[in-house]
């Protein structure tokens, strides 16, 4: 049963009932679909659309997508000219997947079609290895150059994102010819996942290979349940829902009421980091497994889910100065850090992340605070994220002022977390 046909059931079990997973994450209201006065849904579609095809774009168009070979440069300056014409993997296959999704699902204008496909050329050209891994970085024209974030090179974010790319290109074109590609690649995945030598899982203060991480299950659910609509395999259907076990079960952490980033090989809590998570990773997971939920029509899980993203909000959000604060939590201080949620770094990628969350949630519950969340989190990302440029700022310090990362360009121009929310806006309401 998909998300669509479940809210039109109007019908669910008592919330009692649905927080089996644990005492944390069950919501108040076993009603569905219906909408708070909170938010002009309405009015806030206009403004995706407005964001989308007045802003982001015209903005993209500049620089950003290379209109000479195809693909993706994100190290650009704020008049969108190239700062940086290096092309990494992880860019390129986002950038396939947000053009596609725009033409399939909210402009059918054949320029956006053509811009995916041009990028997929290049990018299955020049960066796939043949054997369904992927060269992290390349020059404009696809010489292999050497990445400056190396350990991307180690895990399979770059393959999966490629992987995700191509697929929403398939969908989209009803071109079917990478399918065995797309095969390899995800096959290619969980053969080096599984590996117990896979260094693609780097925990902080710890030297130990296979580990797991929650980014690497939302990443197999969230791509996995676009490649069932392509090709509904038993092969995928399994290991979508092992992985969408691994997020409800697995990484949630009933004791503490977090989701915990990392576990041992065996999926098991990791001594030192069982009290741990990234926040923005979690919300993340929480909205991708409750849409998997509801594709699989599994309705008590997809409102447990649902519980699990107020919970988490409300232990990271800044009551202070506003914002979600993403990048780590600790239930239990440490010699290096204090309890509580890391508050001088909010991303945007993240703040993106818990407006999708309240959205699927709100959808989904009809419920008031996920209402509440987005329009504080609107708030926040409106006021402290827009450059005048088209393109969001990628991070803020606590009370919101522009701040660069350690080891991140300020040149890095995000080409997938805005697109994706006002896609997915575009999409919902």
């Amino acid at each position: 049963m998909n998300r669509r046909n479940l809210l039109k059931t109007g019908f669910l079990a008592s919330a009692g009932a649905l927080a089996a997973g644990g005492t944390w994450g069950s919501v108040s209201s076993g009603r569905l679909g219906t909408r708070g006065s909170g938010v002009d849904w309405k009015a806030m579609k206009a403004t995706f659309h407005r964001l989308l095809f007045e802003e982001y774009l015209p903005f993209w168009e500049l620089g950003g997508y290379d209109a000479e070979h195809g693909g993706f440069m994100c190290f650009l300056y704020d008049d969108g000219s190239v700062q940086d014409d290096r092309k990494d993997i992880w860019y390129q296959g986002r950038g396939i997947w947000v053009y596609s999704s725009l033409y399939e699902s909210i402009s059918p204008d054949p320029q956006w079609l053509e811009r995916a496909q041009r990028s997929r050329d290049f990018m299955v050209a020049k960066m796939h290895r043949g054997d369904g891994t992927w060269l992290n970085t390349v020059d404009r024209v696809g010489n292999p150059a050497e990445s400056a974030e190396g350990f991307r090179d180690q895990n399979i974010y770059g393959a999966l994102f490629a992987t995700v790319g191509l697929i929403r290109l398939a969908l989209a074109s009803g071109d079917s010819r990478d399918l065995p590609l797309i095969r390899k690649t995800l096959r290619k995945s969980v053969a080096r996942y599984e590996d117990p030598a896979y260094p693609g899982v780097q925990v902080p203060g710890m030297e130990a290979a296979g580990l797991r991480a929650q980014g690497h299950s939302f990443m197999f659910v969230w791509v996995l349940g676009q490649m069932l609509k392509l090709d509904p395999s038993p092969e995928w259907e399994v290991l979508c829902r092992q992985h969408q076990q691994h997020l409800v079960q697995d990484f949630w952490n009933p004791e503490f009421g977090i989701s915990n980033e990392f576990l041992s090989r065996e999926y098991k809590p990791l001594p030192g980091y069982a009290d741990y998570m990234v926040p923005g990773h979690s919300i993340e997971a929480q909205w991708m497994a409750l849409q998997e939920a509801l594709r699989q029509g599994n309705q008590q899980e997809a409102l447990t889910l649902a519980g699990r993203i107020r919970r988490l909000y409300e232990i990271a959000w800044d009551p202070i100065f506003g914002g979600f604060s993403d990048t780590a939590y600790r239930v239990f201080p440490t010699a290096d850090a204090p309890a509580g949620p890391v508050t001088d770094l909010k991303t945007m990628w993240a703040q993106t992340e818990v407006l999708i969350a309240c959205m699927v949630a709100h959808q989904l519950t009809g419920e008031s605070w996920a209402v509440d969340a987005y329009q504080r989190t609107w708030e926040f990302l409106m006021r402290t994220m827009p450059t005048g440029t088209g393109v969001w700022r990628q991070a803020v310090d606590r009370k919101g002022k522009p701040k660069e990362r350690e080891g991140i360009s300020p040149y890095r121009k995000g080409n997938f977390h805005q697109p994706r929310l006002l896609i997915m806006g575009l999409q919902m309401w």
